[in-house]
């Protein structure tokens, strides 16, 4: 178990730990961080596995623009490089470090893994140079500048009327692996909109009421999770296209088949973990207690009109 869900003990729900230090992203600026005894690097390898004995090594070598700069955090500067592997690195939706840690990874993983897909303008074709630490992109001909993009995406805890959640496997996952519903946000389609149409295209399920509870950067490589609570119904049939199977869970059959070992839940480092956790100890907030709905309905008492 995670602990007591749903409060600020996060490090995505809490005032940010890591300075952006977006005043000081000019070369100079940078080159002056680069070259202080007390800065650090995080080396990230190309499996997302980040260095842990030590977290972070001093600064050495020439600063290159493909070495991103994350900010301050106490004071101290950041970097983030790619290595090609740390057979000792941690994944974070394994095991997360503490929330300051969390926040320089999480920052590590999403901006490194946009400098390899980032070698050249969307627009007019031409070759790119990174500029501001590493967070935004020049284009040579056109003279366009880019910054790291964000996807969307939803992840819900469906829960039936008799307090059973809906846990599937994905095709392609490691035997008995499972979690909760997610899917991306389309384009114009709002976080709601993404919610009911995933869930339904995937597992057969209808939406009678949903809650909106947080998000969680999930840079693989560059998700944002939001998370929602929900009220369902049906869901007797998955697509087995995405999702080989799934159903409802009752909280004794997942603590029987997860002792067994035929269920495999999500790691502590996701905010799926802390959704299926929350669920499991009784805390997972109800999805009809919902602010917009509240206020929705007394408009349409007051004014005859819904918005």
């Amino acid at each position: 178990m995670t602990g007591t869900p749903f409060v600020n003990m996060h490090p995505w729900d809490q005032v940010p730990l890591l300075d952006r230090d977006g005043a000081h992203r000019d070369p100079e600026s940078i080159a002056a961080a680069w070259g202080d005894e007390r800065s650090r690097v995080l080396l990230v390898d190309r499996s997302s596995r980040f260095g842990i004995a030590p977290f972070g090594i001093p600064t050495q070598g020439e600063y290159d623009e493909h070495t991103a700069y994350l900010g301050r955090v106490d004071g101290t500067c950041w970097f983030a490089r790619r290595v090609d592997e740390l057979p000792t690195g941690r994944m974070i939706r394994d095991e997360p470090p503490d929330a300051a840690n969390t926040q320089l990874v999480m920052a590590a993983l999403a901006v490194l893994a946009w400098h390899e897909s980032m070698t050249h303008c969307p627009v007019c074709g031409g070759t790119v140079r990174l500029a501001s630490g590493g967070f935004s992109a020049l284009c040579r001909e056109c003279n366009r500048e880019h910054f790291p993009r964000t996807d969307p995406a939803v992840i819900v805890g469906v829960l039936d009327d008799d307090d059973r959640l809906f846990l599937a496997h994905q095709t392609s996952w490691a035997q008995w692996r499972a979690s909760v519903l997610a899917g991306f946000v389309e384009a114009g389609e709002s976080a709601e909109n993404a919610l009911h149409r995933e869930v339904s295209e995937e597992a057969g399920v209808r939406l009678s009421a949903v809650r909106y509870l947080g998000s969680q950067p999930w840079p693989f490589p560059r998700s944002l999770m939001l998370a929602f609570v929900a009220r369902g119904y049906g869901g007797h049939e998955v697509d087995h296209a995405e999702l080989q199977w799934g159903g409802w869970f009752t909280r004794e059959e997942v603590e029987a088949r997860t002792a067994e070992g035929t269920l495999v839940l999500p790691g502590i480092g996701s905010v799926a973990a802390r959704i299926i956790d929350a669920w499991r100890i009784g805390r997972l907030p109800v999805p009809e207690e919902n602010y917009w709905a509240d206020i929705d309905a007394e408009l349409v008492v007051r004014t005859g009109e819904r918005f």
